[in-house]
């Protein structure tokens, strides 16, 4: 099923708020259904989940971390999801249209020989 550019970005937030453990009971439900629906919002989450572990870390480190450098990670960690996500759309549309234009010029074999 296709969705918006605005769902996806509420998809992002919704398994980021789940994994930081930041959602309420209700909200936890369904956010864990999406992710056993779908492969993709699995390895979301596990990303998610790393990223909060690894900034978890770096918090209980005696150096901090410029607000920078973590606002730094976040984003780069939103912009690889969408390029990832993105990829696989492109790729999907590609394959579609590649299907259609040897399905439209006859290339493949048909059953009965014709």
């Amino acid at each position: 099923m296709a969705r918006s550019v605005e769902e996806r970005w509420e998809l992002l937030e919704a398994i980021g708020a789940y994994a930081a453990g930041e959602l309420g009971d209700d909200e936890a439900r369904e956010v864990e259904r999406l992710i056993l629906e779908s492969p993709d919002h699995r390895e979301l989450a596990r990303s998610y989940a790393q990223m909060v572990v690894l900034l978890a870390a770096l918090g209980e480190e005696s150096v901090e971390a410029p607000e920078a450098v973590i606002s730094y990670a976040v984003r780069r960690a939103y912009i690889s999801a969408f390029v990832r996500q993105a990829e696989r759309f492109a790729r999907g549309i590609v394959g579609d249209y590649v299907e259609a234009l040897v399905t439209y010029l006859r290339l493949r074999p048909t059953e009965g020989g014709r």
